[in-house]
């Protein structure tokens, strides 16, 4: 069954634009119907249809659904590469569970992701939202605003980073050094890497490398491959 993401409001629920046409004019609900509907911030509702207009739905709550967490709140802070990139970032990510994404900008960085945030954080939050349905999640992530990588280490939140270098420290390995905490930061590199300065900067602040496997992958790979791994 379809999820819609709507405005939940004690016992009522509403839809609005892009979410009612979805209901009334795709998917063809009518008055009556029961379709499930989440708030993105962990509610699911089974729920009656009242009232159909054309950018409006109202209905009635009728019982929560069961919620399944995952087992770990992940940061991902990552480099994109371009916009398609950090838009499948954002899609496999959320699927998978992730709980906040940090774009951010390196020294090898070549999609200026501070230039293009203003006009696409309302784009990549509707990406977001489907991959939230798609996967029937009623948690939406926290996509934070973009900053440059010296300043997304200042904030003190367990943190590892994905390193082609390293070779013998794994993600688990990582966790449990950091004593298995409930929420951990990770950052994934843009596609020429690291370099020698942001390595150890990161490691004056704590960061510990670790290696995602034998293999060199995509900077977007890598990000799906620590979400994977992770949750």
């Amino acid at each position: 069954m379809p999820q819609y993401f709507a405005d939940i409001k004690e016992t009522e629920f509403f839809l609005t634009d892009a979410e009612a046409h979805h209901a009334s004019a795709v998917a063809r609900h009518k008055e009556g119907d029961e379709i499930r509907i989440f708030d993105g911030k962990g509610k699911q509702f089974m729920a009656r249809i009242d009232r159909v207009q054309k950018k409006f739905v109202r209905g009635t709550l009728l019982k929560p659904c069961a919620v399944r967490r995952v087992p770990l709140e992940l940061e991902l802070c990552f480099a994109p590469n371009s916009r398609t990139g950090l838009e499948e970032v954002l899609d496999k990510g959320t699927q998978l569970g992730v709980a906040a994404f940090r774009p951010i900008m390196t020294e090898r960085s070549e999609y200026d992701v501070l230039k293009k945030w203003d006009g696409k954080n309302d784009r990549w939050h509707q990406i977001m939202i489907a991959a939230c349905k798609q996967c029937n999640t009623p948690f939406v992530p926290e996509i934070l605003p973009p900053v440059k990588f010296p300043a997304a280490l200042v904030q003190e939140i367990p943190s590892l980073i994905a390193y082609e270098a390293e070779e013998t420290h794994t993600l688990q390995w990582g966790l449990e050094k950091l004593g298995n905490p409930k929420r951990v930061r990770v950052f994934v590199g843009p596609a020429g890497g690291w370099t020698d300065e942001e390595i150890v900067v990161a490691a004056q602040y704590n960061v510990l490398p670790v290696t995602l496997g034998v293999n060199i992958l995509r900077a977007e790979t890598a990000c799906i491959a620590v979400a994977a791994k992770l949750l």
